[in-house]
């Protein structure tokens, strides 16, 4: 499903009234009535259903002074406010409002709180995609109004108080029971407290050109759902074997994180590796024989440090000889020769490489053709990748992760929430997943479902799609079991598998 950013939308309704002749006024009266038509659906089984419907300034209040013609025509007992004052009305919305005027809604105006009866349904209009940054106080009022007012809440566009671009609230936003967006889903609706604040999301076709026929700057925002699966995953053939599988070299671990490899390698394993091989460091190779029972391990001299160096270097790329892919990183330590060895590997190997976890400290010293590199940093990481705060990533998500990517031409899944899969002018957000995977050992999860697709022919962009989709749909599932608090990483691989299995019955 495409999305639009804040500029792209706006590059839209040019595109519509420039290029193609479609007025202002007519997108705002298609969009009035489709948010007339989900109101009217809502009030369905409702005797006397009362509507209150408020405008805020520019296009977001016209569609509900549209809205409210719309309604007002059908014969629905309807309530206007609007928090502009009359006389500064303009534009587009103008049209709209004198049409209400004319037909005799029942209007109020200003930034004071009227006394309303209770509503049925409130349909925000006060601000839309244009907010940025924080709410003004004189809002604040009014964004509480309507999360208090145990109304059905309808949101125009985006719920008012919603970052259109980070998905960002500051101090607080609308909590809409559903947002009907036009044209296309915006990215701020499925970022950050975007999927908390928006309800079930409908875009809605109000007279829009296809967007093919348009050359949008920026990068192509997507995001993946349960339609996009079977096209990515089928069945194996009937007469495959192991070696056609896909082998997995998963070089992860080291004293003390010895689980971030075996997740890893049931990650990769439960996903359908045929064949897996874990580089252990000799001084811990009997943990990883007792825990990974069907991969195979490789034990490397570590002169019983605990952790792998430069020493091991040698037989790791012999072995990615054998590998269809290798993950470098989950639990390898931040020792510094354990840095100076991922680095050699990363530019020495040139098969497919996920770079997670530990593996992405050495991210700034990399160089050359880095296409079949995907690195999987959590925003603290990426954060460390490219220099920037946290704060400043979440809040400048669209800007940085554009320019990121102009430099980068291998696959990164950053992940945000959600998870952000980027590869040349595309991204997909994934659609699954909720805050049970805010616990260790996950990413190695992922890590090595990644590993997995890749070595069975995938790209890298789809490989990563895939697993992070798959990945948010079996911690969907447990947490419906056993709730988003219980459940750990080691509960994943075996969900992991029951979903693909799903999948491949279909």
């Amino acid at each position: 499903m495409r999305l639009l950013t804040r500029e792209q939308s706006q590059d839209l309704d040019r595109f519509a009234m420039d290029k193609f002749g479609i007025s202002g006024v007519d997108l705002m009266r298609s969009a009035g009535r489709k948010v007339a038509e989900a109101a009217q659906h809502q009030v369905a089984d409702i005797l006397d259903s009362q509507i209150l419907i408020l405008c805020g300034k520019g296009n977001n209040g016209g569609d509900g002074f549209a809205a409210a013609f719309t309604l007002h025509k059908q014969g629905f007992n309807i309530q206007v406010h609007s928090l502009v004052e009359q006389k500064l009305i303009n534009g587009d919305s103008s049209h709209f409002f004198e049409k209400c005027m004319q037909t005799g809604c029942s209007i109020s105006f200003g930034m004071e709180l009227p006394d309303f009866s209770d509503p049925d349904i409130i349909i925000d209009g006060l601000l839309g995609t244009g907010f940025r940054n924080e709410l003004k106080p004189e809002f604040l009022p009014w964004i509480d109004l309507i999360n208090n007012s145990g109304a059905f809440v309808i949101s125009i566009d985006i719920p008012s108080g919603l970052d259109c671009n980070s998905g960002l609230i500051s101090p607080t936003a609308v909590r809409a029971n559903k947002t009907i967006t036009m044209g296309f889903v915006k990215v701020g609706l499925c970022l950050a407290h975007g999927k908390d604040h928006s309800g079930s999301i409908e875009p809605v076709d109000i007279g829009f050109p296809s967007i093919a026929t348009m050359n949008q700057e920026g990068l192509s925002w997507n995001q993946i759902d349960k339609t996009d699966i079977p096209s990515l995953l089928q069945s194996p053939a009937t007469n495959t074997y192991k070696h056609k599988q896909g082998k997995v070299l998963i070089v992860a671990g080291s004293e003390g994180m010895t689980g971030a490899a075996v997740l890893a390698t049931y990650g990769a394993l439960r996903s359908g590796a045929g064949l897996t091989v874990t580089c252990a460091p000799s001084s811990l190779n009997n943990v990883y024989e007792k825990y990974i029972l069907e991969g195979m391990t490789l034990s490397c001299d570590d002169e019983e440090r605990g952790y792998l160096t430069m020493n091991n270097f040698d037989q790791i790329v012999d072995k990615s000889e054998w590998a269809d892919s290798i993950i470098i990183g989950p639990g390898l330590g931040t020792n510094s020769e354990t840095i100076k060895l991922i680095k050699a590997l990363v530019h020495s190997i040139k098969k497919p490489v996920i770079l997670d976890a530990d593996g992405l400290q050495c991210y700034s010293e990399l160089s050359g053709d880095l296409e079949k590199l995907i690195v999987t940093p959590h925003l603290g990481e990426f954060s460390a990748m490219i220099q920037h705060p946290i704060n400043e990533i979440t809040s400048h998500f669209i800007s940085i992760v554009t320019r990121f990517m102009s430099g980068f031409r291998g696959t990164a899944v950053i992940k945000h929430v959600p998870a952000c899969i980027c590869q040349g002018k595309q991204v997909s957000l994934n659609s699954s997943g909720n805050p049970a995977l805010a616990t260790a050992g996950t990413g190695d999860v992922l890590s090595g479902m990644i590993g997995t697709f890749c070595a069975q022919g995938m790209d890298g962009y789809n490989a990563c799609r895939l697993a992070t989709y798959v990945h948010g749909k079996a911690a969907d599932q447990l947490s419906q079991a056993i709730g988003k608090r219980g459940m750990i990483a080691s509960d994943l691989p075996a969900e992991v598998a029951a979903v693909i299995g799903k999948y491949e019955q279909e």
